[in-house]
């Protein structure tokens, strides 16, 4: 399968029905694959909605288990009503349906209670490392489906420094296999390139940074990456870091296949200015509008992130900026970029800025690695009822403040991929520095700690989050992918510090029923995307116990992560810390809930929450316990200029 542009909607009902599934589509527009969940536990609490799907039309029926191995009798995964079209869950594995025409439908069974993922960490140099299996060094994700021999295989392209782009390989999304890089050493890269970069790519000169990998139009695949001068250039007595972003492309995804196709954005910006105000051509990411229309969005402080139209037969840019696929000179490129810097301050004012070069603005500050998401047919609503359906919303990402000092993930929302994009509160994203009162939109994740992990648990802190992508796959299930580093483990620098080594992390994210973007704190398991109702939440829960970290505008590094407080649910709807009612709570629809504290500084020992939180609550494997239980991740909506996160892990008894 791929990419479809991260382009997906969500729904639910009281049974799913094959024309509402989120996930990839075929070519008449129909879903091809889904997820539902059978009951390991016994519990009593799944709904129909959870564990059935109608699937009309299949002709024959075919099944593996959880190990992958076919099965002699499919309705031990799934069973399927010839009469109605329903597949009900049995146990873990995977039902495939050939519809009529020879299509297939791909029903993914999990369980309802997230079991052991084997994917935790051990503490050792090997889980940072490119050799290891969970994604260290792995710096700036992007993601991509592929159908392999029938069932789905994940990649990810990565930063790769010298000679190429990194790939990475998942079946599962939980653990990945270095395969390589996308160009290799040896390869052949255009001269025009070097010649613009400043030197060669076998010496190591061309940087490879942060790519964005999507499905070509007629098969294959598009690279869009940014080469970088791994040192200044002497430019007629000055030094410049030169950049520029191209297109790649390859019929697989094998290491070392990728062939140039043509350059998209050049920029040249003078040493020691750090782009302070400039165009910087790095960081391209691609998301198409619902008319099907190709953009490419990038750029990293300076003046912003910027878009430009593509045409989506070419993959190239759509003006022809780049007749014949001829480089500008740099006194050309700073020619366009003082075209820029004319007007770029007008836009906070509101007015529109854009320019035959760079496109328009899409959002200005220090900010970096803008990635847009969209979807489709999203219902509004609130504890009282629905507000508006069927919308088609764009979200916005980007990386705050510097990398490796207070990296944070911000963002916003708008109904145009062309933006404005516009925080909870109405205020457009807009980032000055870490901490900054001018700081707007909303904060959706960054540096935090669970306190109280369990003994044997190597979960790592979560350290100066960012440069993320945000992908659906074809059975609807939302991930985001992202940069976090930790000092558990820490390499020494040449000037004998201890610098915190980086993994990429993959997590679930929702919508919550304000339509707005909630992350899950933990990592992905496996897990399913299911409403989950009060009853059951408090079932397996001690006590009503949580631990609960609200984020808020700091600089909101290593140093100053917010650490976990314990609150406790009461089931007359309260919540309570250390004996004393500090705020209210209540659930509704499917898994919803409204958190309200009764002031900001109210919880004590803990960081400034908002007063109103709206959210989901989920099953999760919850890493620093060990164990399955349930999350609570929120966005709050009190704010005006600046909303944050809210993240809950139920203290489970699941296993006890």
């Amino acid at each position: 399968m791929n990419k479809l542009s991260k382009v997906f909607s969500l729904a639910l009902s009281s049974l799913l029905a094959l024309s509402l599934l989120a996930g990839c589509k075929n070519g008449d527009g129909e879903p091809t694959a889904a997820r539902i969940c059978f009951d390991n536990l016994g519990a009593g609490f799944l709904s129909e909605a959870d564990t059935k799907v109608i699937v009309e039309g299949a002709e024959s029926v075919s099944a593996v288990d959880a190990d992958g191995n076919a099965v002699s009798d499919p309705d031990t995964v799934a069973t399927y009503d010839e009469a109605t079209g329903t597949v009900t869950a049995v146990s873990e594995g995977v039902l495939t349906l050939t519809l009529k025409g020879g299509d297939k439908f791909r029903v993914e069974v999990v369980p309802a209670y997230p079991t052991d993922p084997g994917n935790q960490y051990d503490g050792t140099a090997l889980d940072y490392s490119q050799g290891g299996d969970l994604l260290g060094g792995c710096h700036d994700p992007s993601l991509i489906e592929v159908e392999e021999d029938g069932a789905p295989a994940y990649y990810i392209v990565s930063t790769g420094w010298a000679y190429g782009n990194e790939i990475r390989r998942s079946t599962d999304l939980l653990t990945w296999e270095y395969l390589g890089k996308t160009t290799e050493k040896d390869s052949i890269i255009p001269q025009k390139v070097e010649d613009w970069i400043g030197g060669t790519n076998d010496t190591g000169f061309v940087q490879w940074w942060a790519p964005d990998i999507v499905a070509a139009a007629g098969g294959g695949y598009w690279l869009y990456t940014c080469c970088v001068s791994n040192a200044n250039v002497d430019l007629e007595g000055t030094q410049y870091s030169k950049a520029c972003i191209i297109l790649m492309e390859s019929d697989t995804m094998e290491p070392g296949s990728f062939r140039y196709k043509g350059v998209l954005m050049q920029s040249c910006i003078p040493a020691g200015t750090l782009g302070l105000i400039d165009v910087n051509s790095i960081d391209p990411q691609i998301v198409y509008d619902s008319d099907g229309k190709m953009y490419m969005a990038y750029g990293s402080f300076g003046t912003g992130n910027w878009m430009l139209e593509l045409d989506p037969k070419t993959g190239l840019r759509k003006d022809k900026m780049y007749k014949d696929d001829v480089f500008y000179s740099w006194q050309e490129v700073r020619a366009f970029r003082d075209d820029a810097v004319m007007y770029y301050n007008n836009y906070k004012s509101g007015e529109e800025i854009s320019t035959e070069y760079y496109g328009h603005m899409i959002s200005q500050g220090a900010m970096e690695a803008h990635v847009i998401a969209r979807h489709d047919n999203v219902t509004v609503s609130d504890e009282n009822g629905v507000i508006e359906e069927g919308k088609t919303y764009y979200y916005s990402m980007h990386s705050y403040n510097a990398l490796a000092v207070a990296y944070q993930m911000w963002g916003g929302r708008s109904e145009s991929a062309a933006g404005r994009y516009h925080g909870i509160g109405g205020s457009e994203v807009f980032n000055e520095n870490a901490g900054a009162s001018s700081n707007q939109g909303n904060m959706y994740m960054g540096s935090f700690t669970w306190e109280d992990k369990a003994a044997d648990s190597k979960e790592t802190n979560v350290v100066m989050t960012g440069h993320n992508d945000l992908f659906t796959t074809s059975s609807g299930l939302n991930v985001a992918a992202y940069i976090t580093r930790t000092y558990d483990y820490h390499v020494v620098n040449a000037l004998g510090e201890e610098d915190p080594v980086f993994m990429s992390q993959v997590h679930q994210y929702y919508l919550n029923s304000f339509g707005d973007l909630c992350i899950n704190p933990n990592r992905y398991a496996g897990e399913i995307d299911r409403s989950v109702s009060k009853e059951e939440l408090l079932h397996f829960t001690d006590g009503g116990r949580f631990k609960l970290v609200a984020l808020y505008n700091s600089s909101n590094s290593y140093g100053k992560a917010v650490h976990s407080t314990e609150v406790v649910l009461t089931e007359d709807g309260k919540i309570t810390q250390n004996g004393t009612q500090v705020g209210s709570w209540l659930m509704y629809g499917d898994g919803y809930i409204k958190i309200a504290f009764n002031s900001t500084n109210v919880l004590s020992g803990h960081s400034p929450v908002e007063l109103v939180y709206y959210g989901v609550v989920r099953p999760a494997w919850l890493y620093e316990q060990g164990r399955s239980g349930f999350t609570v991740t929120a966005m709050s909506r009190s704010g005006i200029e600046r909303n944050f996160a809210l993240f809950m892990n139920s203290i489970s008894t699941i296993g006890d």
